[in-house]
């Protein structure tokens, strides 16, 4: 597969989330959203587009988890203005924490075209011609949270980046 430039988070619907919580993807790994953690990885590995499928109840907080450039939108038409192309986007379903070690899971990359046609169909995230990408540990809960922070303390990472 070729370098990624594109990715797109998927975070949970407003209304899946109980009033008073929040979508898994803004909870706090050491202080910062895992979206953040999510987003500055990306960024180092040169991904330059980034989407968050979002609805307006987190869209703010979303955004400023994410570069300004970002896109953060519900609406279908955004995400297959996004979608057209046939580079290869990465998409991360749920919430994930980069992690080097993580193998290949649930995190996916397809041509942007592909995904588009597939979502548009099928509403499936079983994309033909897709290929799993190492390098994000999923996020189930609290106590994944807990294992991650107690692995980057044991490592010595900070609590918190600029």
């Amino acid at each position: 597969m070729s370098r990624l430039e594109r990715a797109v988070f998927i975070l949970e619907e407003d209304a899946a989330v109980p009033q008073g919580a929040k979508p898994l993807i803004l909870e706090a790994v050491l202080s910062r959203p895992i979206l953040a953690w999510a987003g500055e990885q990306l960024r180092a590995e040169g991904v330059r587009r980034l989407f968050a499928v979002c609805g307006p109840r987190f869209a703010e907080e979303a955004g400023r988890c994410l570069p300004p450039e970002a896109e953060i939108s519900e609406q279908w038409e955004d995400l297959a203005r996004f979608l057209d192309t046939e580079e290869p986007v990465l998409v991360l379903p749920r919430a994930a924490f980069p992690m080097a070690e993580a193998g290949p899971g649930f995190a996916y990359a397809a041509p942007g075209r592909e995904l588009r046609e597939t979502w548009r169909e099928r509403m499936s995230n079983h994309v033909q011609g897709a290929e799993l990408i190492p390098g994000w540990l999923p996020v189930y809960g609290p106590q994944t949270i807990a294992e991650i922070e107690a692995l980057l303390r044991q490592r010595g990472t900070p609590a918190e980046h600029g």
